[in-house]
């Protein structure tokens, strides 16, 4: 009875190390690893297989892009093909202070034309809801 139950322990934490460890090894993904979904990639590519495409470079992602030309190149022509063009990031606090800084010249300009020619700046539209807030 006693050695059913250590079987039966040695089954679950058994179970339980098959399950989790293969995540922790995948966490940081090999060379060789990276290398033959490349070449996965690739192939699927040549063959306008659009799912193994998409599979395969869910698994790149997050890989680490090879410094080899030749295959940084096909890494970046999967993720391509996956994903499309990248949205590049945009710095959010850097395109605030560029819009500050536009509508400051924005009104500088306004009250220069108001001062030049006061009829032509009321007459403008941006310049008109600019000086008459």
């Amino acid at each position: 009875m006693l050695m059913l139950e250590v079987r039966s322990m040695v089954r679950v934490y058994s179970l339980i190390l098959i399950t989790f460890i293969p995540n922790a090894l995948v966490a940081e993904m090999s060379v060789v690893r990276r290398n033959t979904l490349i070449n996965i990639c690739t192939t699927a590519q040549k063959s306008s297989d659009l799912g193994t495409i998409r599979n395969v470079a869910n698994q790149l992602k997050d890989a680490e892009r090879p410094d080899d030309i030749m295959r940084g190149k096909q890494y970046d022509e999967c993720l391509l093909i996956a994903y499309g063009e990248p949205i590049p990031s945009i710095d959010v606090e850097e395109l605030i202070n560029k819009i500050s800084k536009t509508a400051e010249q924005l009104h500088a300009d306004c009250r220069s034309l108001l001062n030049a020619s006061p009829e032509v700046a009321i007459s403008n539209p941006i310049c008109k809801d600019i000086l008459l807030k």
